[in-house]
């Protein structure tokens, strides 16, 4: 085959024998067969039906890289002579577990099967029936006795089969050609083109003998451009250098690198590297090359080299805080790694001093160290850090020596309105003649000797402090001192007295539950500790504008009152008290009610809420007065007040009428003569009976008029038409009435 081919796809070869991206499954496993070194793959053990497989785990597509050689070296022995083992190309790799016989290939593994038989299970007069025997098989699953190229023991020359010694097998495949050599002598061909990806790897089984079946020195070529990602062992550097990975270029090559991150051209054959670390710790990368002909771009090779990237130092600079008349500046370094492999630092300062001199140096190569600055004014400092892998990085900085006269100074907020219940408030107002005031020290003047320090201090910045508010009513004098400092020694210090006036103390109880509907009520329930002069102010949701709470102005709910108190000096107290808004029945006493005098009706209330009771005034008439819906049997209107109470004392009220139907007053005559006066036919009382009809005839027994209800009265008018003047006959049939009103009507013009 071509010298490309020669590029190694895989193998397993080596004591102890390295199975990296093979997949075993069944029995195989490293083993001591022969030797006593660990360098032989036994496939299966020397029993009754038991298998094994070995696959690697890449594929290849024969459609592209269609050319390959496996050589590798074979046992089988030990045993009673069963059953055999397979070199294979499937498109599917056993996985798990194969079976127990047929050289322990799948039913539905297809591919090439290149067979070492040595257990015949075709007839004695089949066509090859000397074993061991050499075959090619190709398809789906795996027939001993199939048609295909096939070669048996005729001649006694493949007795090496199965033998004590390993015999070397070498197997080529070019574009369909398949060839099958052992111990370099050639004894097998055959064609069959395989266009689909698939994995290449050994089956071997025992079936129902057994044998030891093992394997050793095994390489696959392919043909394939070598990918060449590196040195093996990798690469360590740090974030700041640049590697060169990869090897010589070939032009006839195409080259694809990843991942991309930080390649200088992911398409070169030695592409520079360069990578950042802002980490405290190492990372690790691993880069892939991936390498093809140009004129078959398809079919390539992979290889992959390490990466560990160091971290820098992270550094941390601490710059003191002095003034001109310090000694000393003494700086220190808290930098860090948490890569122990890193350590020891190396350290470079400088401390950016132009008047620096030989017993003064610039430099220094301390961690901690220190130097004298003969003036006040801004140096820029700087730091650099190298570890033990020359990774190194630097911070530089503005380092301030500070005026040697600082200035102590600050106002207190509202300096005579100072209340007890109030932290009292101090704005630093201190400066220095050059650069910053580094610290002030606050001592406030309650507690000997406390103080409260800020190191971060600027003017402006503001201080509170809270005094204890005791409960009487007398002033309380304190003196609060500021110290300044621009440095070590550098100080200032500046008092000022304040007075504390005594602020009012409430105490509360609790606030008695409303009904939503209840009238509105003065509030109480807040009283003053200290007898300080003043006055009561309130607030929040039901609060009216003379001070009482109305709770039909808010919802049925827990509600909150602000009271607050504040006393003739202007100090003033707050809290708030609830109140809870009970919601009150709802109630409606029903609809009013049209009735027959002395006739039975049911009063239809309704009411919700919890527990309820309810009381019906007056209770003249009513079956009951103490039940939502009682009977009203009355002889005359009357007005009844439906009034119900939950169980938390909350009652609503409603009120209904029960009227008795009276007679209709029917007119004799009316004078439709369009005057104005007496031009309808209107009837009394006709109006409380919703559902009457009304039905007038002419003298010959004609229909006039009729209506179901009266609301639009006769005008003596037929279909728009006016009626002769004359005598009309009426029926009137209320519904209600038990009689049925005839008569006459006279009509005139």
């Amino acid at each position: 085959m071509a010298m490309s081919q020669q590029y190694v796809f895989a193998q397993l070869k080596g004591a102890y024998l390295k199975t990296d991206g093979w997949n075993l499954s069944g029995d195989a496993q490293v083993a001591n067969v022969t030797g006593n070194n660990l360098a032989e793959l036994l496939l299966c053990t020397n029993n009754r039906t038991r298998s094994g497989a070995a696959f690697y785990s890449q594929p290849i597509n024969l459609s592209i890289c269609n050319k390959w050689k496996a050589e590798f070296d074979f046992r089988i022995f030990d045993g009673t002579g069963a059953d055999g083992l397979a070199f294979c190309f499937l498109d599917v790799a056993p996985s798990g577990y194969v079976n127990g016989g047929g050289l322990g290939i799948p039913a539905t593994a297809n591919g090439l099967k290149v067979c070492f038989d040595t257990w015949r299970n075709c007839s004695s007069t089949s066509r090859y029936p000397n074993m061991p025997k050499l075959e090619m098989r190709w398809g789906v699953g795996y027939d001993e006795c199939w048609d295909l190229p096939t070669r048996d023991n005729q001649d006694g020359k493949l007795s090496i089969i199965r033998n004590a010694e390993y015999c070397h097998a070498m197997i080529t495949y070019d574009n369909g050609n398949i060839s099958v050599f052992l111990n370099d002598n050639l004894y097998l061909t055959g064609f069959q083109q395989f266009n689909f990806a698939g994995y290449l790897g050994f089956t071997a089984s025992t079936g129902g003998s057994n044998d030891n079946h093992s394997i050793k020195n095994v390489m696959i070529y392919t043909e394939m451009p070598p990918s060449f990602a590196g040195n093996p062992a990798g690469y360590n550097f740090c974030p700041k250098d640049s590697v060169k990975l990869g090897g010589p270029s070939n032009s006839d090559y195409i080259y694809s690198w990843y991942p991309t991150t930080g390649l200088s051209d992911s398409s070169a054959a030695a592409p520079l590297l360069h990578l950042s670390n802002l980490t405290d710790s190492s990372k690790g990368f691993t880069y892939y090359v991936k390498t093809a002909f140009k004129n078959n771009p398809g079919c390539s090779s992979k290889d992959s080299v390490p990466i560990r990237l160091y971290p820098n130092p992270v550094i941390q600079l601490i710059s003191p805080e002095i003034c001109l008349q310090d000694a000393v500046a003494q700086f220190a370094d808290s930098s860090y790694t948490k890569e122990n492999g890193t350590l020891p630092f190396l350290y470079n300062w400088n401390f950016g001093d132009p008047a620096a001199n030989a017993s003064n140096p610039n430099n220094s190569v301390q961690q901690n160290p220190s130097h004298r600055y003969s003036a006040s004014g801004n140096y820029p400092i700087k730091l650099q850090v190298t570890n033990s892998k020359g990774c190194t990085d630097s911070v530089s900085k503005i380092f301030t020596v500070n005026g040697a006269i600082p200035q102590a100074n600050f106002t207190i907020t509202n300096p005579t309105t100072l209340c007890s219940n109030q932290p009292v408030e101090i704005i630093n107002e201190s400066v220095v003649d050059f650069g910053n005031i580094t610290k002030v020290q606050i001592f406030w003047g309650d507690t000997a000797n406390k103080s409260y320090i800020d190191e971060s201090p600027s003017k402006g910045k503001k201080y509170t402090h809270q005094y204890p508010n005791s409960p009487g009513s007398t002033t309380s004098n304190y003196s609060i001192k500021l110290v300044a400092f621009s440095g070590i020694s550098c100080e200032q210090e500046l008092s000022k007295p304040i007075t504390i006036l005594p602020s009012p103390i409430l105490e509360f109880t609790n606030l008695p539950s409303l009904c939503n509907n209840s009238e509105p009520i003065d509030i109480t329930g807040g009283a003053l500790v200290n007898n300080l002069v003043g006055i009561f102010s309130y607030s929040g949701k039901g609060v009216t504008a003379n001070g009482q709470f109305n709770p039909k102005l808010v919802i049925a709910d827990t509600q909150y009152i602000l009271f607050t108190y504040t006393a003739t000096n202007s100090c003033k107290d707050s809290g708030y008290q609830k109140i809870i808004i009970t919601p009150s029945p709802i109630v409606n006493a029903g609809p009013d009610l049209m009735v027959l005098k002395n006739e039975p009706v049911q009063i239809n209330a309704t009411a919700t809420g919890n527990g309820l009771q309810y009381k019906w005034t007056p209770s003249a008439y009513l079956n009951s007065d103490v039940i939502i819906n009682p009977l009203c049997t009355t002889a005359a209107d009357i007005v009844y007040e439906l009034t119900a109470t939950d169980n938390l004392g909350c009652s609503s009220k409603s009120s209904m009428a029960v009227k008795i139907l009276r007679d209709p007053l029917i007119p004799s005559a009316f004078t439709p003569n369009g005057d104005g006066l007496n031009d309808l036919w209107r009837i009394k009382e006709l109006s409380y009976y919703p559902n009457c009809e009304v039905t007038i005839y002419d003298r010959y027994g004609q229909l006039v008029y009729y209506s179901k209800g009266y609301k639009n009265p006769w005008d003596g008018t037929k279909n728009g038409q006016p009626m002769t003047a004359g005598t009309y006959c009426y029926l009137i049939d209320t519904k209600k009435l038990k009689t049925i009103s005839k008569g006459f009507v006279v009509l005139l013009r």
